[in-house]
């Protein structure tokens, strides 16, 4: 399995945040956790509920880029 970054949706800048997905799509990852972007512009706040690693795997496209 390859790494998956994460992005942001709004400003599709670096979360500075990554994943490599064990294999298992039922398993929940990053239960209520909590991720701000950093830049100046952009002010969006994702808070992962209910997010497991089948869901992850189909936001991600072949680059590996994972938006949020």
């Amino acid at each position: 399995m390859q790494e998956i970054n994460f992005f942001c949706r709004k400003c599709k800048k670096s979360l500075k945040l990554s994943y490599i997905p064990c294999g298992n799509n039922d398993t929940q990852v990053m239960n209520s956790m909590i991720i701000r972007c950093h830049t100046n512009r952009c002010t969006r706040v994702v808070t992962l509920k209910n997010f497991t690693e089948g869901r992850m795997i189909e936001k991600t496209d072949t680059s590996g880029k994972c938006y949020l």
